[in-house]
């Protein structure tokens, strides 16, 4: 149950818990679970409707609530602020292999939506400075995305720091062909051997939204891959690992 919001009922739980076990036992393990929940955040804070189980958002607040909360608003830098790294890092349940999917898209969604955050604030940063800032956090999560080390080096140039743009260019073409043996884009290409003959930027073009490897080499794009802590005041929060 990754948020107050979220219901899941009885069976799916013991299907993502306790596959494993029969019916009668995987029952009985659900209600020592619920029970040592409550024992240990106060009784309203795991609420039961039928055969569903949610958290109570009046009890319990979740910082992955909060997270997709700031997006439905378009609050991108509180989004960005909430995420402190991959969902559950590091964090596994043996014989549990439908936690484990059910946690990996987990945390490939919420680390998509991390990156679309980071992208709407550089796009829309009215400072070079600050979205060179920004442009540097997305292009952290995905080292061998040309389309974001481009528009990091479109950003480093428009903030002065042209040398920078083609310093950022040659460690990326760097790790394209040592990780995967692959010469950058045309695109990225076309910029460096503009930016060294010194000419002058051309007009920004509008943003066009796609998807965040569309300037990836293909050989490069097929090769990458894709417990809660609580804070001790009331009301408690999980956060992300």
């Amino acid at each position: 149950i990754a948020t107050p919001t979220t219901r899941l009922n009885r069976d799916k739980l013991l299907a993502y818990l306790w596959p494993e076990s029969d019916e009668e036992r995987g029952r009985n393990l659900l209600n020592v679970s619920a029970y040592a929940i409550r024992s240990a955040l106060g009784d309203d804070a795991l609420l039961s409707a039928g055969d569903e189980l949610r958290l109570n958002p009046d009890v319990v607040r979740t910082d992955v609530a909060e997270f997709e909360g700031a997006l439905s608003r378009g609050d991108h830098a509180q989004a960005v602020t909430l995420y402190k790294g991959p969902f559950l890092d590091g964090f596994f349940l043996s014989d549990a292999p439908g936690f484990e999917q059910w946690a990996e898209r987990e945390r490939e969604r919420f680390a998509a939506e991390y990156r679309k955050a980071l992208e709407a604030l550089a796009e829309s940063e009215p400072d070079a400075a600050k979205a060179v800032a920004w442009w540097k956090l997305r292009a952290a999560q995905d080292p061998f995305d040309s389309r974001v080390a481009l528009r990091l080096m479109q950003a480093l140039e428009a903030s002065g720091n042209r040398a920078g743009a083609l310093q950022h260019a040659a460690l990326h073409e760097r790790m394209l062909k040592e990780e995967f043996g692959i010469a950058p884009p045309h695109e990225l290409a076309a910029l460096v051997d503009r930016m060294r003959s010194g000419a002058a930027p051309s007009a920004p073009k509008a943003s066009v939204p796609g998807p965040s490897h569309e300037l990836m080499p293909l050989e490069a794009r097929e090769s990458v891959p894709s417990a809660l802590a609580p804070e001790s005041p009331r009301p408690r929060r999980w956060i992300f690992a």
